[in-house]
């Protein structure tokens, strides 16, 4: 509180790996109501410090900035030297397979820098976020103990943004199309994602209860028609009820 805020991202948006247009459009005017003030587009050409302790950032448009701190995020770059030593395969990442297993089977990456096919989208992926991290531990162990079952696990991840608690489920590239349930102007909604009638993902806006039951439906490989994610959470509870109760008819099938 009682803070000048200003925040310098390189891309033309905020965001911009993490989430749909619609989603970094809402989170800009939310942040901007608080005060907060945001140069897209935009980098830090230098810092200037005075007496050991940082003044002021110099931006490549050549504005400067007086800062009493600065907080650098400028995301990560996976470490695959020692793997690339031992001669192990590189793709963006240590490259692994639905079982954790490298190119060397007997070296096992996960998280961050650990590269793969995504069973949801079969796409090549590296997710940075805890639930990834520990999901593809816990399998790693599997593995290295004789369980051979591929990873499943459905991606989620989760931010707290001033007044916004953003909640996404699923990977929502590629998606050609959406469906909003609730109200932006409240500060309260959700997106469903969609390639053709595939439900890819869900960006959820301080609505955790469409969060939990997205999770649920990807988990369980349901993807509702886009007509009944617009007849809101009731009717999709029950189209998942049905699907779950149909679920033994189809695996004897």
């Amino acid at each position: 509180a009682g803070r000048r805020v200003t925040v310098v991202e390189a891309l033309d948006r905020l965001l911009g790996r993490a989430v749909a247009p619609a989603i970094a459009a809402h989170v800009r005017q939310r942040l901007e109501a608080m005060g907060v003030r945001l140069l897209t587009g935009t980098t830090v050409a230098r810092l200037e410090g005075e007496g050991g302790r940082v003044s002021a950032a110099i931006t490549s448009s050549g504005e400067r900035l007086p800062a009493q701190l600065v907080i650098i995020g400028i995301g990560v770059v996976p470490n695959v030297e020692l793997a690339e030593a031992a001669g192990i395969a590189i793709a963006n990442g240590i490259r692994v397979d639905q079982h954790m297993q490298s190119s060397i089977p007997e070296i096992l990456a996960v998280g961050d820098a650990a590269s793969y096919r995504h069973w949801f989208t079969g796409g090549d992926v590296r997710l940075e976020s805890v639930q990834n991290a520990t999901d593809q531990a816990r399998l790693a162990a599997r593995t290295i103990v004789g369980h051979a079952e591929p990873f499943a696990a459905v991606p989620w991840f989760w931010s707290d943004i001033g007044d916004m608690k953003l909640q996404m489920v699923g990977l929502t590239q590629g998606g050609d199309s959406h469906v909003v349930l609730g109200e932006p102007a409240e500060n309260r909604f959700s997106i469903y994602h969609y390639a053709g009638n595939r439900l890819l993902g869900i960006e959820s806006v301080n609505r955790p209860a469409d969060h939990m039951l997205g999770r649920k439906m990807l988990g369980a490989g349901f993807s509702p028609a886009p007509h009944t994610v617009a007849a809101g959470p009731d009717a999709l509870k029950a189209a998942l009820a049905a699907f779950s109760q149909d679920e033994p008819a189809r695996a004897s099938a």
